[in-house]
Parts: structure tokens; C-alpha cells; sequence
């Protein structure tokens, strides 16, 4: 069905930028959680990969020290405190470069997503978002299919990439324990690594996929129908008697002072009725005439008519009223190389006056 027939109550016409802006004061703004998600892994390996060889022999002393430092007698309550406010202190110091840093990244992915919009509107409570009704309806939707659909892949994703790792590395996880302590993280933190990087990148690529499907869902929720649009039109400019109104005051003023500008020139020059320019000069006050007025078709007419109903002069100039219609602009001095063909046609109208008199 084409757009023009379409249902009075069919969202088919594009949002204004009204109500954009409104929802996105509201918090409607396209926005993946998936992206976040996938920001977030990525920004806790490139974290782990910085200083994970570091956490890991950490990680290795502080389990010798423990070994080696363990009390052979009673545990008693200040000791177990004591051990307690070590390992603390300890796991602290060691993991938060991997919640802090991942999380600061979500955070920027977040609001870049959102573009910085703080929407407290989007904060308070959502009644039928509770309702079994409203949620079945959401289950059973296009929406609902697609985020099964999505939460299906990214199983089968993760699965797969976590399978081939694993599978590849298969032998050498085997021989971790061989080696020793060290050797056994080496090898466990080089197969998460790749797992990890793996799954970081499949779901990116599955986020951004996302996040247009979620533009696309965006745009649609906020297209708007024809009486929405009319009425949102008719706040904002008024009603169309009012604005006819106040086209037709625009138009009076504009007469009014086309009708003073010519009124003040002292030739009109035409082509004959489809171009007409006024020409004004002031000795002493001008270095040379100035064009005061000029126009084309309805308005060349409207300036002879008013030219005539005031007894300015106008003279027939077929190709001087095409050249100061095209290289002079109102307001402006006419060129020097046009002095000459101008001075004869002020020259005219002067000795006009003077024999009239």
C-alpha cells in the first residue's frame, strides 16, 4: 500500500525533531546491552593481557607464602582475622584492575550509546512492564522471537568458539600439570586468553548486528501517524488560519517597503515587463547610483506598477535592465563599466523633469 493510502492510524511518516528530542529525554534511545556486554570482555582482556603475567606471579607468591607462613599450632580467632584481612587486602590489589577498568569501559559504551543523555523520566516505575498480560504480549511479539532467536546464538556462538579452543589446546592443558605451579597458569591463562578473545570478538560482531536491529526498532517506534503529525504542526506553528495571518502581514510589510524603495529611485528600468530594476542617486551622499529595488515576472510588474502610481520614470532597457538584474545586488552600487549606459539613462529622465516643468 503506497503511503498516500495508507490508514489514518498507520505510523508512516518520519519523526519530527520534536520527537526525537522528547524521547530522548524519556531515555528511548537505540542502545545494545549486547555491545555493552562485549565492550566489557574485550575491556577486561586487554586488561588482563597488560597485567595478567604479573597477577598470575603474584598470584603464585602469595600461595607460597600462605603454604610456607601457615601456622602449625591452634588457629586461634586473631590469627584467623590476621589471615583473613591479609588475603583481603591481597585479592583486592590483584583483581581490581580487572572489575574497575572492564566496568569504566561499559560505563562510556553505555552513555556513548545513550549520547550522554541522562533521562530521570526513564527511571521511575513502568506498570506494565510488570504486567503478565503486557509481558506475554512481549514474549509472544516479533520482539520476543528475535530475543530468543539471539539468546540461541549467542549459545551455539559461545559454544562453538569455546569448543575449537579448547579442542586445539587440548594437549597442551593436559600437560599443564607437568611442569609445575607456573608453568600450569602459563598454560591455563594463554588457553583463556584465546577463549576469551575469541568470545570477546564473535560477540562483538554479533552486538553490532544487534545494535542496528535495535536503531532499526527505535526508528520505527518513533515514526508517527498523519494526525499526530498534523496536530504536532499545528503547536507548534499555530493554526493554519493563524498562519495564514501572519503570511499575509509578511507579505504587507514586504509591499510596504518595496513601495518605499521605489517611490525613493529615480528610474525604473525594464525588459520589458519580465525584469525591472530602480535605480537611485544621491550627488554628494553617493559615489555612484545604487540599485534600490529590482525583481523578476509578478514582482518586475509589481515595482513598475508602483513606480507608475508615483511618477517615477521608466525606461525601456532591454539589455542594461538584464545586466543590473544579474550583477547588481540590492542595496548595492552599480559596476564601473555600467556608469556610462546608467549616466544616459539618469540623463534622460533629467531632461524629462526639466521640460515637464
Amino acid at each position: 500500500m503506497a503511503s498516500g493510502d495508507a490508514p489514518a492510524g498507520e505510523r508512516t511518516e518520519q519523526p519530527t525533531g520534536k520527537r526525537r528530542e522528547e524521547a530522548r529525554r524519556q531515555g528511548q534511545v537505540a542502545k545494545s546491552a549486547d555491545l555493552t556486554a562485549a565492550l566489557l570482555l574485550l575491556g577486561a582482556l586487554g586488561v588482563q593481557s597488560m597485567s595478567g603475567a604479573s597477577i598470575v606471579s603474584e598470584s603464585v607468591a602469595v600461595l607460597r607464602r600462605g603454604f610456607v607462613g601457615m601456622p602449625s599450632g591452634d588457629l586461634t580467632p586473631d590469627l584467623a582475622l590476621t589471615l583473613f584481612r591479609d588475603a583481603a587486602v591481597t585479592l583486592v590489589r590483584l583483581v581490581w584492575p580487572l572489575v574497575a577498568l572492564p566496568a569504566a569501559v561499559a560505563v562510556a559504551a553505555q552513555l556513548v550509546q545513550t549520547r550522554f543523555v541522562l533521562a530521570p523520566g526513564a527511571l521511575r516505575p513502568q506498570w506494565s512492564r510488570v504486567s503478565p498480560l503486557q509481558g506475554l504480549a512481549r514474549l509472544l511479539g516479533a520482539r520476543g522471537v528475535v530475543d530468543l532467536a539471539k539468546a540461541v546464538l549467542k549459545l551455539v556462538l559461545v559454544g562453538a568458539v569455546a569448543v575449537a579452543t579448547l579442542r586445539a589446546d587440548w594437549s597442551a592443558l593436559m600437560r599443564a600439570g607437568l611442569g609445575g605451579v607456573e608453568t600450569a597458569f602459563g598454560t591455563v591463562g594463554a588457553v583463556v586468553f584465546r577463549l576469551w578473545l575469541g568470545i570477546g570478538v564473535s560477540y562483538l560482531a554479533l552486538a553490532a548486528l544487534d545494535y542496528g536491529w535495535q536503531w532499526w526498532q527505535h526508528e520505527k517506534s518513533l515514526r508517527m501517524t498523519r494526525e499526530e503529525l498534523r496536530q504536532e504542526t499545528k503547536e507548534t506553528e499555530g493554526s493554519p488560519q493563524l498562519r495564514s495571518r501572519i503570511r499575509a502581514l509578511h507579505r504587507q510589510r514586504a509591499t510596504r517597503q518595496l513601495t518605499e524603495q521605489v517611490k525613493k529611485a529615480d528610474v525604473v528600468v525594464r525588459n520589458p515587463t519580465h525584469v525591472a530594476v530602480a535605480l537611485r542617486y544621491e550627488s554628494g551622499t553617493m559615489g555612484a547610483p545604487r540599485v534600490v529595488a529590482k525583481g523578476a515576472e509578478a514582482l518586475a510588474r509589481r515595482i513598475i506598477a508602483i513606480a507608475v502610481a508615483h511618477g517615477v520614470p521608466v525606461v525601456e532597457n532591454r539589455p542594461l535592465a538584464r545586466t543590473l538584474f544579474r550583477l547588481v545586488k540590492e542595496g548595492r552600487e552599480i559596476p564601473q563599466d555600467l556608469y556610462r549606459a546608467v549616466a544616459e539613462v539618469l540623463a534622460y529622465v533629467y531632461a524629462l523633469r526639466r521640460g515637464g516643468r
